[in-house]
């Protein structure tokens, strides 16, 4: 075998052996999340509204308005949020990978009087059971958009929740820092993501919320993709070089 083959193989042991290597070291999280509401933001004084957060077996809800007319609507509008693990089992996810945290609705009701609520924070509890018990807590903020009913069309007169408040704390882990972002809604299982979407009049819209756990400032861990196509490139260059030297002898 010529030295330069040699040389390739080695190259080639030293990549692979690098890149398994650094995606098997990548973190596993796992752990639960629960919601609750917090600090609705209100301008108007003669605003009904009440939280029940009872996530832990069941779901936390955030009810505001009094019901009313369009069309024929007599419930009020409600965000209802269940998180992974709550009630039972628990989320599994290595590191920069999309997870989901919980279940949020938006119920379209209709407000009869009450008009000026803006807002409401929910606050996610984590608590991982892997690696180590750890606990923190991370605040988003929904806004809401109160879109006048002057179409009769109910996609058209819609309300909008926006998500706001998207990086969660930081925590140490082997020496490195974490940092739980939330990447924001997503009605595809965490395919896409959107920080804002609208609900019809009455009817009810559901999301996925979801978060990745990455390294602050850290190297990325490569994608089994990346992996592949590396190991594939250099497989070919292997093979180039052993039939140029065929051809030579």
């Amino acid at each position: 075998m010529k030295k330069s083959s040699k040389k390739v193989i080695c190259v080639l042991i030293f990549f692979i052996t690098l890149l398994i290597g650094t995606n098997a070291n990548a973190a596993i999280f796992s752990g639960s999340a629960t919601g609750s509401w917090e600090d609705v933001v209100s301008t108007d004084s003669s605003d009904v509204y009440s939280i029940l957060n009872n996530d832990v077996g069941g779901v936390a809800s955030f009810n505001w308005g009094e019901g009313g007319a369009y069309p024929a609507t007599t419930f009020d509008n409600q965000f209802t949020f269940n998180g992974v693990g709550s009630d039972s089992g628990e989320w599994s996810v290595e590191e920069d990978i999309a997870f989901l945290l919980g279940d949020f609705t938006y119920r379209n009701g209709s407000t009869y009087n009450s008009t000026g609520v803006d807002g409401v924070d929910l606050d996610v509890a984590i608590s991982l059971t892997n690696p180590g018990s750890m606990n923190y807590t991370f605040t988003s903020f929904f806004s809401i958009t109160n879109t006048p009913n002057t179409t009769g069309n109910p996609t058209l007169d819609g309300d909008i929740v926006t998500l706001a408040n998207t990086t969660g704390n930081t925590f140490t882990f082997a020496g490195a820092e974490y940092t739980l972002d939330i990447l924001g809604f997503s009605k595809d299982s965490g395919n896409t993501f959107a920080y804002d979407f609208s609900s019809p009049e009455g009817a009810i819209q559901a999301a996925g919320l979801y978060g990745k756990i990455s390294k602050t400032g850290g190297a990325q861990v490569p994608e089994p993709a990346t992996i592949f196509l590396l190991g594939s490139g250099l497989l070919g260059l292997f093979g180039y070089r052993k039939k140029f030297w065929k051809s030579k002898d």
